[in-house]
């Protein structure tokens, strides 16, 4: 069973939640004020998902919506009555999965909840790959560096300086890039 906590922050439609959410067979664990220190009921509570009641995404609660995502990784549903452009892509943004405008019936209720666990999950994985893309291309740098600095150091081609890294590395059981790195860093000390 999905376990929610609740965020109000507007009037009125927190109740309706409530229900909406008990007739899909969702458990509320906790409902607070958006003012509350989120990253404290979160690390007591550990829901599954954050719901968001605000009449308006105000700066506070965008920020709690940071906390939420980012504070243990889980998806976060906006409900509001702002349908304005800036706020739903600031609420994007932020790290809202699902940005829902004006009332919600129960039987759209277990849809939503779906599709923000299934958008949080897909950009999980994007940034997942993004951060190992990025690593990867910081290691290349760090190795075409130290290659370029064993060739000219010590005569070699780069097949040659890149075995002398790959044995290095080997040799400390590290990751050829950090080795790179280390090296790098090691002959900018000297120069």
């Amino acid at each position: 069973m999905l376990k929610i906590l609740l965020v109000n922050d507007g009037e009125g439609r927190t109740r309706l939640l409530r229900d909406a959410l008990g007739a899909a067979g969702v458990r509320v664990i906790g409902e607070i004020e958006a003012c509350a220190d989120l990253a404290r009921v979160l690390d007591a509570l550990r829901p599954d998902m954050v719901l968001i009641d605000t009449d308006a995404p105000s700066r506070d609660t965008l920020e709690a919506v940071c906390v939420a995502s980012e504070h243990g990784g889980r998806p976060v549903v906006m409900f509001t009555d702002d349908g304005r452009r800036d706020s739903l892509r600031a609420a994007i943004r932020a790290g809202v999965s699902a940005y829902v405008v004006g009332t919600v019936d129960g039987a759209r209720v277990e849809n939503v909840l779906a599709v923000a666990a299934e958008r949080f999950e897909v950009e999980r994985t994007l940034k997942d790959e993004l951060a190992e893309t990025r690593t990867r291309l910081a290691e290349r740098q760090w190795v075409d560096k130290a290659k370029g600095l064993l060739m000219r150091l010590k005569q070699l081609d780069e097949d040659e300086a890149f075995r002398l890294l790959r044995t290095q590395a080997m040799r400390e059981q590290k990751r050829i890039g950090e080795v790179a790195q280390a090296m790098v860093e090691a002959a900018g000390w000297l120069a």
